[in-house]
């Protein structure tokens, strides 16, 4: 198999000079939007726009511009992935609530490694063709995350939700700024929600959490306020809901996002219409359940 490299448009962005364009020159652009691939091209890049894309035949490498040889190389967008964690390093220790190994390495010394390598992971997501990134929910300190992203120049684009408004509580998350913040009632969702809007949140995020002690119908009247407060406040609500009534509870309610797909029951088509009909955004995260069922 021949190798193959993406040359970021976003990331060629992030890092281009305001005073010179730049020309990405011979690769090949492969334009998702509509399927159509245009073979030695020329994309020229002028301060923080794309301002050209055609085959050289077309249009010649303007001159001037800082070249940039992308020969047998392919030219895309950047990709966006919708459903991260920032809190969450993705290692063995990262979740103490799943398995506690406080034992071996401390939750605490965990956060504490993943504060002080964020410009890492942030070069690391560039380094694979992510330019963007949505957080869908952890402690406060989520939004210096995205201050920090927006000031660091190798960095991708960053969206973040602030603690999960959920029926249930995380305790060995909580080391003072917990990731998941327990809501009794419709009147404690909405100041909660009115905190979130200060720091000017992309989303807010609800944990619908069901079990033999939370029915679907119990934390509704909870969901329903988030909701209503949050989009008084023109942020939108995104939500975990792995369980088909739990979902379509969630959408009915007004969510604007569903952030893993379900997987206790196969849909049916009347959830399907649902989704439809409201424009709810379905992100179906297909690897995760898998790796965690692997790890813990």
């Amino acid at each position: 198999m021949n190798r193959i490299t993406a040359f970021l448009i976003g990331a060629a962005l992030a890092t281009s000079a305001l005073a010179q364009k730049i020309s990405l020159v011979g690769g090949t652009v492969i334009n998702p939007a509509d399927g159509k691939m245009v073979q030695n091209a020329v994309v020229v890049i002028n301060g923080d726009k794309i301002e050209s894309v055609a085959s050289r035949k077309e249009s010649g490498v303007p001159v001037g511009s800082r070249w940039v040889e992308c020969d047998g190389k392919f030219i895309l967008p950047g990709y966006i992935d919708t459903h991260v964690h920032f809190f969450q390093s993705g290692d063995l220790f990262t979740r103490p609530d799943g398995a506690d190994l406080n034992s071996v390495r401390p939750y605490k010394d965990e956060v504490g490694w993943i504060k002080s390598h964020l410009a890492d992971t942030f070069a690391r997501y560039l380094r694979c063709g992510i330019t963007s990134v949505v957080d869908v929910g952890g402690p406060m300190w989520n939004f210096e995350v995205r201050k920090t992203a927006d000031s660091t120049a190798k960095a991708p684009r960053v969206a973040v939700a602030g603690p999960l408004i959920s029926s249930v509580s995380r305790e060995k998350l909580d080391l003072g700024d917990p990731p998941i913040v327990k809501i009794d009632t419709p009147d404690q969702a909405r100041e909660f929600v009115r905190k979130l809007a200060t720091q000017k949140p992309d989303l807010v995020k609800i944990w619908y959490i069901v079990d033999q002690d939370h029915p679907v119908d119990s934390f509704r009247p909870v969901a329903r306020a988030t909701i209503e407060e949050s989009h008084a406040h023109k942020i939108r609500v995104a939500v975990h809901a792995t369980e088909l009534e739990t979902a379509r509870a969630a959408v009915e309610e007004g969510a604007d996002v569903l952030v893993h797909s379900v997987i206790d029951k196969p849909v049916d088509d009347t959830f399907v219409k649902l989704l439809k009909d409201r424009h709810t955004i379905l992100c179906p995260t297909l690897v995760v359940f898998e790796r965690y069922g692997r790890t813990f």
